[in-house]
């Protein structure tokens, strides 16, 4: 058990230190050692980059504040609900907050919503999250810290080009087990199929499926580009990491070091999200040189088709319009 008791928080994608709740509580200020648990493996950048936030931090708070990431406790809804009961003190994570906590507001990490990053980092500050937060403090124990890391783009690979919708109409594509991606992807044309990551490889390889979608670094290190001829930079979604910390942990722990752990997170995400996007144009490179042909589509045309299958999610689903979201 972490120290104190524990907890998880999740990043939002965008919210500033104004956001985050991490002075609620005045905080005791005697030495505290958290734990911290990521679905991230071993060697993930953002797990190194938060193990040289922990580093930073016992030294900036004299050793008042020892952190410990640790990445056996699970996929994200064990780590949540491991910090929620009090066994770790935070998580590294996903987008699990907002499927639990906020699922009237799931756009944000939906395909074809966005115009690009900058507009989903945006959609992240604003006040449709308000009430997921909250819950997330209430009920899940813990809080989101600061803005999102920018995991990459997610993009699709096919033995095809497709350059625009009409040359996906049926493809046997592979989605996430996500209801609205499902809906998403069949409203556009596809024919998605829900596989477990770890049976992609060979799926695409004996033909269960025609199509996947991933961002090219996750496209390189699983070596897809050997079942897979063309990627074509849809740039549908792009994918983000949150950490969260318990609320009791916090609790037990002075504004001042409340402060450091959150500034020095917040430099290190920013920094870490321009580290991700330089490498993804270099992974991108390496799938060309594995022979992977990279294709610019029409994207205006992908978004114009998944008009009317987000339409229709948004009114069935969700809070806000399509047009709400659109122009933030």
């Amino acid at each position: 058990m972490g120290g104190g008791s524990g907890s998880g928080t999740d990043g939002t994608t965008g919210s500033d230190d104004s956001d985050t709740d991490t002075t609620e509580s005045g905080g005791g200020g005697q030495s505290q050692s958290l734990i911290i648990g990521s679905v991230f493996p071993s060697g993930h950048v953002i797990n190194e980059m938060a193990k040289e936030w922990a580093s930073s931090v016992e030294a900036e708070t004299e050793g008042r504040v020892a952190i410990t990431i640790e990445e056996s406790f699970g996929g994200e809804k064990e780590v949540m609900e491991q910090t929620q009961i009090g066994s770790i003190d935070g998580t590294i994570i996903g987008t699990r907050w907002v499927i639990d906590y906020d699922p009237k507001n799931f756009w944000v990490e939906s395909p074809f919503v966005f115009e690009g990053w900058e507009q989903q980092r945006r959609a992240f500050q604003t006040e449709f999250f308000d009430d997921g937060r909250q819950r997330l403090r209430e009920q899940g124990k813990q809080m989101l810290v600061n803005e999102p890391v920018y995991r990459g783009y997610r993009h699709t690979t096919g033995n095809k080009a497709f350059e625009t919708p009409e040359d996906i109409q049926g493809t046997n594509l592979r989605v996430p087990d996500l209801t609205p991606w499902v809906n998403i992807w069949s409203g556009i044309g596809a024919s998605p199929t829900t596989v477990a990551f770890d049976e992609l490889y060979s799926a695409l390889q004996q033909g269960v499926v025609d199509a996947q979608e991933n961002p090219a670094e996750t496209v390189r290190s699983s070596s897809l580009y050997e079942v897979q001829d063309y990627y074509t930079l849809t740039k549908h979604l792009a994918s983000t990491g949150w950490f969260t910390l318990g609320t009791q942990a916090l609790s037990n722990i002075s504004d001042e070091d409340q402060t450091t752990m959150v500034d020095s997170l917040t430099s290190s995400i920013q920094e870490l999200s321009s580290s991700i996007a330089e490498s993804e144009s270099q992974a991108i490179e390496a799938l060309k040189e594995q022979g992977m042909n990279v294709v610019e589509p029409d994207r205006d045309a992908w978004l114009e088709a998944a008009k009317e299958p987000l339409q229709t999610q948004f009114e069935e689903n969700w809070e806000p319009s399509l047009e709400e979201v659109r122009n933030i």
